[in-house]
């Protein structure tokens, strides 16, 4: 519909959430890289899932991903702090211009997990499968009705291709 805004600049950006060791990789890599490229390009990282999950990223193609959330609070953090009291997880604040990179995906869920879809950006879009409400307007969190709807939009997933570049991160520490 034409004069119609896109609704995509709701999102004001995205994260990515990384153990802090993985920081100077990043920086020499310039950028963030699917587990796939880093493995393809014998890159050490620390990985943020266990076996278990990234098996399942690699049966579903989703190593070939980025995975960047809508929020500084990802239910899948407290996992990673559970089982590795070493992590220390700092979120990378990404502009939303990558949405309108090539390949950019959208997941209903945690992107390997049974029942999830992935869609085009565009299908995501124009089918209203983005809950900006309970992403970015204040609502009692505490609400029977609301919580569900909180934790799964949180648990929905931008997938980019391969790489995100440095050039799309806006908060990279220095040093």
């Amino acid at each position: 519909m034409a004069g119609t805004p896109d609704p995509l600049l709701r999102i004001p950006h995205l994260y990515h959430f990384t153990d802090v060791r993985n920081l100077p990789t990043l920086k020499q890599l310039d950028g963030i890289y699917s587990t796939a490229k880093l493995k393809e390009m014998g890159a050490k990282f620390h990985a943020g899932g266990d076996g278990q999950s990234l098996q399942l990223d690699v049966r579903s193609g989703m190593d070939r991903y980025v995975h960047l959330c809508f929020d500084l609070r990802h239910p899948m953090e407290s996992y990673i702090k559970a089982r590795d009291n070493e992590a220390n997880l700092v979120y990378l604040k990404i502009d939303r211009a990558i949405l309108y990179q090539d390949g950019v995906r959208f997941s209903t869920g945690v992107a390997y997990a049974q029942g999830v879809q992935t869609f085009t950006i565009e299908e995501a879009r124009d089918g209203n499968m983005i809950d900006y409400q309970v992403l970015y307007t204040y609502m009692p969190w505490g609400d029977l009705a609301v919580k569900p709807r909180r934790r799964a939009a949180e648990l929905c997933e931008i997938l980019v291709p391969d790489y995100v570049s440095m050039k799309f991160i806006k908060n990279f520490p220095n040093g």
